[in-house]
Order: structure tokens, then C-alpha cells, then sequence
């Protein structure tokens, strides 16, 4: 494994589990203590990583944020396909469809685009990693919103995204997010993106929160859409199903996404 391979596996490792130690990375990457040490180090001086005592620890929610789209698309992958692959089915003929710059919004894009029965549906997102992933799509208009891109994430914010935006009438709007709680309704960390996705909610009739299951119980900086504002969520097997219940109390819909 080279290097720069390895830091990202180490990221991710971080992401997952917010802090580890050297023996647990040592054993999993298969490499001595010593170039784990000098890797971690490595990690800190680029204020991805803080050092602690024997091992360390996300630097923080701007890190997270800052973790390349590769990074965080491999984060939960297979959930997300399902995910995906279960909000696509949900797509009718005609529809006009807005995606953020999530990574899930992403397998729901690239859901899409494997359904060949799809015609006269428009696609409109404001993630460039979304519409690259659609390209090519036979039957299936793709727009790019305009506006300031965040090369970290791939996401696209602005006055002029949402004048953009402000032009189509929605039919569904598939959204990520960084945490969901019952109380908070849907949450991301970035001011930027809250508003704009915030805009994405008042423009659609319908609203699908297409979040895996280590997003439960989370709240980041603001909320972008309450509990009142969703219709679905489309999670995987492993959201909790106390959470599950209690959001299907409140009126929301529940769809579980697997490979059967």
C-alpha cells in the first residue's frame, strides 16, 4: 500500500471511529508502529489528525469536512448503493429531480442513470461529482448548477446556484445529510450549503432524506429541514429501529434499503 493510499485508509478510519491507536492501525494496515507514528504525524501537520497519548483523533468537524469526495463516497459504500439504487425506483417519468452534493445523492444519481425506462426526467443537482457520475445517462437530462464550487466536496453554493435553482419546479428532491435527529430535523455543517439546501426544501413538493444509518442521533451546526418538511427517509438495515419508529409516528415514511 503506498503512502498516500494509506493516509486516506487511516482517514477513513478516523471518520469511522473518531479516534484509534497505533496498535489497532498498525494490525489493520499490516505495517509497523513506527511508520504508523510518522504517518500520523504526518497527518497532523496538514490538520487532518490531532496526536493524543498513543494513537489520535479527528482534528475536528472543519476536517471532516475537508476530507476528499473519494474518501467520503467509500465511507459507507455499499449502504449508500442500496440506498441509491432504492430512492431510483421511486423516479417516474417526467419528473424533474434535484440532487445535492452528497455522496449519497450521488448513488441516487448514478441509480438513475442504470434506468433505461426513464424518459422525459430532468436532473438538476448542485454536486459536479453528481453529474459526473451521470454522464452519458441515454435518457435522462442532467443540469449542473451554476455558482461558487468548493473543490474539497465538489458542492456548488451561491446567489447564482439559486437563481439557478429558483427556475424549475421539483417534483422530489433526494437530500443528504450530516445527522438527523427527531429534534433537529436534518442537519449539515457548512452555513453556505444549510441555506441552500434549506432553498431545495421550499422548491420541491416532496422531500426524500436519503441518509445511512451512522447518521442517527447526529446534529451538526444548523438544521436545513425539520421533521415536518420530510416525507421519506431512506436509510439501511442498521438505523435504529427505536429512532425508525418514532419518525413513523410523527407521519414520515420509512424505507429500508438492502440487497434483497
Amino acid at each position: 500500500m503506498l503512502i498516500g493510499e494509506r493516509h486516506e485508509r487511516i482517514i477513513e478510519l478516523l471518520v469511522e471511529r473518531e479516534a484509534v491507536s497505533v496498535s489497532e492501525l498498525s494490525a489493520i494496515l499490516d505495517v509497523s508502529p513506527v511508520t504508523i507514528r510518522s504517518d500520523l504525524n504526518q497527518l497532523a501537520e496538514q490538520g487532518k489528525a490531532l496526536r493524543t497519548h498513543g494513537g489520535a483523533r479527528l482534528a475536528g468537524e472543519r476536517a471532516r469536512q475537508e476530507y476528499t469526495y473519494t474518501t467520503r463516497q467509500r465511507l459507507n459504500a455499499e449502504q449508500k448503493h442500496q440506498i441509491g439504487q432504492c430512492a431510483a425506483r421511486l423516479v417516474q417519468p417526467g419528473e424533474a429531480i434535484l440532487l445535492d452534493a452528497s455522496t449519497t445523492a450521488a448513488a441516487v444519481g448514478q441509480a438513475l442513470k442504470g434506468r433505461a425506462d426513464l424518459t422525459g426526467v430532468t436532473v438538476v443537482t448542485t454536486g459536479i461529482w453528481t453529474a459526473l457520475e451521470m454522464l452519458g445517462a441515454p435518457t435522462i437530462q442532467v443540469v449542473l448548477a451554476g455558482g461558487t464550487l468548493r473543490t474539497t466536496s465538489g458542492s456548488i453554493t451561491g446567489s447564482i446556484t439559486e437563481e439557478v435553482l429558483g427556475r424549475f419546479n421539483f417534483h422530489r428532491a433526494f437530500l443528504g445529510a450530516w445527522g438527523l435527529t427527531l429534534e433537529d430535523g436534518l442537519t449539515d455543517t457548512l452555513l453556505a450549503e444549510v441555506e441552500l439546501k434549506r432553498m431545495m426544501v421550499r422548491c420541491c413538493q416532496e422531500l426524500t432524506a436519503v441518509v445511512d444509518s451512522s447518521k442517527f442521533g447526529q446534529t451538526a451546526v444548523a438544521s436545513f429541514a425539520g421533521v415536518a418538511d420530510v416525507a421519506r427517509i431512506i436509510t439501511d438495515p442498521g438505523a435504529p429501529p427505536g429512532m425508525l419508529r418514532r419518525f413513523e409516528k410523527t407521519g414520515v415514511e420509512v424505507l429500508i434499503a438492502d440487497s434483497t
